[in-house]
């Protein structure tokens, strides 16, 4: 192979591996079960960390990561439960699976939610105040991704242009 066609390919294969990240999340995104969850801020100090606004869920357990010590997974239908990631049990219809941090916290890589710096206060704000919600997509597998933040059940969008 000349210098071209190695240029090409070295080239052309992130590109597609880019495409084909992205076809995926978007697939799972669009394609799982809705789950809409309460969030709070949970560090008064760093709720705001670059563009991302960092959050805890409220999974409405109590003492979360208390239940087991190992990755675990939260039952939210037919009933929530927290249980350990490998015995989901067979009756759990839906579940998000994640792990208990150093901290106690637990973590389903949802933590995080990029937003504009020129919304950063506002959005952090009325995150602090209890009035945020993720919208989530949660495949069969456990595996969740934000479909959309809503402040007072509309989009954050719609949010910051409304008075507090």
């Amino acid at each position: 192979m000349n210098k071209r066609t190695l240029l090409a390919i070295a080239l052309t294969l992130p590109i597609l591996a880019l495409a084909a990240t992205a076809w995926m999340k978007s697939t799972q995104r669009s394609s799982g079960a809705e789950v809409a969850l309460p969030i709070e801020g949970f560090d008064p100090r760093d709720l705001l960390s670059g563009h991302y606004l960092i959050y805890q869920v409220d999974y409405g357990l109590e003492n979360l990561c208390a239940a087991t010590d190992v990755a675990t997974a939260v039952c939210l239908q037919p009933e929530r439960l927290a249980t350990p990631a490998d015995t989901v049990p067979a009756d759990c219809k839906l579940f998000i699976r994640g792990y208990c941090d150093s901290s106690a916290n637990f973590n389903a890589g949802i933590e995080r939610f990029y937003i504009p710096e020129e919304h950063a206060a506002i959005l952090e704000n009325k995150v602090r105040d209890k009035r945020g919600t993720l919208v989530l997509s949660v495949d069969p597998q456990g595996t969740a991704v934000i479909r959309d933040l809503l402040i007072d059940g509309q989009p954050w969008q719609e949010a910051v242009k409304a008075p507090n």
